[in-house]
């Protein structure tokens, strides 16, 4: 058979995709169902929480003029602050 003389034959077919109540119910049960399993697996991998020690943190700063350019700042802030409230209660 001789397939020059056959025409192209070009088919479109648009359909759309029509969800039913079922599965849209379907649907929502698996996407909550994924959802437990992912917290329950990013809960088990908590870091363990850290006590609170501060002979770690002691003393980090000692030296730093940026820290204590900060420091004197904050200083000047708070008794800027407490005098303003001095003189306009008085």
């Amino acid at each position: 058979m001789n397939n020059e003389h056959l025409p192209e034959i070009v088919v479109e077919a648009w359909h759309p995709i029509t969800y039913t109540n079922t599965m849209s119910q379907m649907l929502e049960k698996r996407v909550e169902n994924l959802e437990k399993k992912v917290a329950a697996l990013t809960g088990k991998r908590q870091a363990p929480s850290r006590k609170k020690n501060p002979s770690r943190t002691f003393g980090i700063f000692r030296n730093d003029p940026d820290f204590e350019e900060a420091a004197r700042l904050g200083r000047e802030y708070r008794e800027r602050q407490t005098l303003e409230k001095e003189i306009a209660g008085s």
